[in-house]
């Protein structure tokens, strides 16, 4: 498969698995399995993975985080991600695309 494949695997994977972890804990706090208190803890290591996943994002091939922005893309029209993740899963793979096209047309 190629970069662009996996990038949009990955885009696709993140959704999904944000997904899953967020309607898990919802059940388990609505049905009293899980105290409350303990939600926002889950929102704080979703934060730390959301920093995460930026801070590698420079190492990320081109043609990776142009299949990233295609899955992002989907994800979004479909309704998966709201305009906040939008905007961050965007912005900085954007800002980074920008700096390599910078770098690149200084060197020639």
């Amino acid at each position: 498969m190629s970069a662009f494949g996996y990038g949009i695997r990955r885009a696709t994977a993140e959704v999904v698995g944000g997904i899953i972890t967020s309607s898990i804990l919802i059940a388990f706090v609505n049905s009293g399995l899980l105290d409350p208190s303990y939600k926002l803890l889950f929102s704080l290591l979703n934060v730390v993975g959301v920093i995460t996943l930026i801070l590698a994002m420079p190492y990320w091939g081109t043609t990776y985080l142009l299949g990233w922005f295609f899955g992002l893309w989907i994800m979004f029209s479909s309704g998966l991600v709201g305009i906040l993740e939008l905007l961050v899963y965007l912005g900085v793979p954007l800002a980074i695309l920008i700096i390599r096209i910078l770098k690149f047309m200084e060197s020639y």
